[in-house]
């Protein structure tokens, strides 16, 4: 099974499945082969002999499908059960099946190190059986963790190295399918990195399965079309990037096109995860062609088939791009409704990732505690090396906290955009119009009756922080707070100038005494402080 562009997941989609492109982001939707293609390879390769021990094969097919419903702690100890059957044995093939599926059981429990750890036994396993698919995928596999450890200098030669040994596989079809498969895995390591390496990576990734024979012995039609579907899809995605400096239009139709193209080939037999993901793309391609009718058949269509799947990166965009056809259309209602279900699952989402994050460093500091019984020598070096992973992971989690400060940006982005656009759309054109015919002098009848109102303001000064709780769900002083907030966020993103000044003069412009008074109201308000905010802006408005 290919792997696809986001997102899905897991918070990876593409070439990997990373998460799917998202809009506010305006980045490539890099699906990760990861764990989704690594397990179901295993699930599916030849069998495994063991003359004399056919309950190797036994144990190994109970605990795959102990993992598949979840039962990832009853599933390991059968893995180890058969691993140590297989070693007695000297069965190698059943070693390198197990310790395979060991790895990526260690992974999806972010316990990286350990699968790192199982991976070099099964390289060296796959090494003596000169089987260079189970390298290729392993080296895919290492890359992948090398990377979640932010140790990108040996994810990038890991994938090198899978390439290298996809290309001595002898079968031709597997080789081109394997390369193909690397190839898509690269393409998300050099998202940020290089444009140009990116779609390097995704059309080698096309070239490779194109050669594939539609009639393969080695790779079934369906495996073949998936993912080709998963490279035109994201090179549709990429060419749609407005980050990209080569975007392009229509290259990007065309390509959607094609994996439609070959969607109509399979009909039934496509597999629902691609699906999904191309249905999503779809709706974000038509929704900034403003051809909101077909973004909204396809994103309805996508969160119908997302209800058996359980996809929530897509479901996240799903509603963010519903929310935003439907209110261009004029039914605020209903986007409002999409627009609430964003904001709760984006809650959610962003959670999960952290605590996702914290998971392994947790685990790093509960295991040098445990070793505070050795011996000095031993717990210096356990301690120095600890520190080393620590350092890494936490290299990665002031990444992906960077990555949510910024998600917390373009939300507000898109509230703004949100908000403009439904002012827009509810205030008549008459009214527009008299704005501009109308004089700005204030006559004195308008004078004496804004005069009135403001004494009775002040009268029911007793009154107002009531209604404030009440109404608005606020105290007067948060209230006042929130205001000037919105009052100078305005200002900052519809006014360049504003973005010139001093935060001192910022502070004063919206009522704060001092500067850092200023500062963490900001940030307590929005999630980030107001330099990010301006830098930002001159970068993205």
């Amino acid at each position: 099974m290919a792997k696809k562009l986001f997102s899905r997941a897991s918070p990876f989609i593409f070439m990997r499945k990373k998460e799917s492109f998202n809009r506010g982001i305006q980045r490539l939707y890099v699906l990760a082969f990861l764990l989704f293609f690594f397990s179901l390879s295993m699930a599916n390769e030849k069998r495994i002999v063991c003359p004399g021990n056919e309950n190797i094969e036994q144990l190994i097919d109970q605990a795959i499908s102990l993992n598949k419903n979840g039962k990832n702690k009853e599933a390991l100890e059968l893995f180890q059960k058969a691993n140590d059957l297989a070693k007695a044995a000297g069965c190698e093939k059943g070693e390198l099946n197990a310790t395979k599926n060991i790895m990526l059981i260690y992974s999806d429990g972010y316990d990286y190190k350990k699968a790192l750890e199982a991976s070099n036994r099964a390289r060296y396993l796959a090494l003596n059986q000169k089987d260079y698919k189970a390298l290729s995928t392993l080296y895919n596999k290492r890359a992948i963790l090398h990377e979640n450890l932010g140790l990108y200098d040996e994810s990038i030669k890991e994938y090198e190295a899978a390439l290298r040994y996809a290309n001595m596989i002898s079968e031709n079809d597997e080789r081109h399918y394997q390369a193909s498969l690397v190839y898509y895995n690269m393409a998300p390591y050099y998202q940020g990195r290089s444009d140009q390496k990116v779609l390097y990576s995704l059309e080698k990734s096309r070239e490779e399965i194109l050669q594939v024979d539609d009639k393969s012995k080695d790779i079934p039609l369906d495996q073949k079309i998936d993912m080709l579907i998963s490279v035109n899809m994201n090179l549709g995605i990429h060419y749609r990037d407005s980050r990209n400096k080569g975007r392009n239009i229509d290259k990007s139709e065309f390509y959607f096109m094609e994996a439609l193209k070959q969607m109509g080939l399979l009909k039934g037999k496509i597999d629902l995860d691609t699906k999904i993901d191309l249905y999503q793309a779809l709706q974000e391609f038509y929704q900034e062609k403003k051809n909101y009718k077909k973004a909204i058949e396809y994103g309805e269509n996508m969160l119908a088939m997302e209800k058996s799947n359980s996809m929530p990166y897509n479901r996240r965009v799903g509603y963010m791009v519903l929310a935003k056809s439907y209110l261009a259309i004029g039914e605020n209602s209903t986007s409002q409704k999409y627009l609430d279900l964003f904001s709760k699952l984006n809650d959610s989402i962003n959670s999960v990732e952290k605590e996702a994050v914290e998971v392994p460093v947790k685990k790093m500091i509960s295991e040098a505690k445990v070793s505070g019984d050795k011996k000095i020598k031993t717990m210096a070096v356990v301690s120095f090396v600890t520190l080393l992973l620590i350092t890494g992971v936490m290299l990665i989690y002031r990444r992906r906290s960077n990555k949510i400060i910024h998600k917390k940006y373009e939300d507000l982005i898109a509230k703004i955009h949100f908000k403009n656009e439904e002012d827009r759309l509810e205030q008549p054109i008459s009214e527009k119009n008299s704005k501009i015919k109308n004089s700005v002098t204030i006559t004195d009848e308008t004078l004496k009756a804004l005069l009135f109102k403001l004494e009775k303001f002040e009268n029911s000064e007793k009154y107002l922080p009531e209604v404030i709780k009440v109404e608005r769900n606020h105290n007067f002083t948060s209230y006042i707070n929130e205001l000037r907030m919105n009052y100078i966020i305005k200002k900052l993103y519809e006014n360049p100038m504003y973005r010139e000044y001093k935060i001192a003069y910022l502070a004063e412009e919206c009522g704060y005494a001092t500067p850092r008074v200023f500062v963490n109201a900001f940030k307590q308000q929005t999630g980030f402080t107001p330099s990010y905010f301006v830098e930002q802006l001159k970068v993205s408005v």
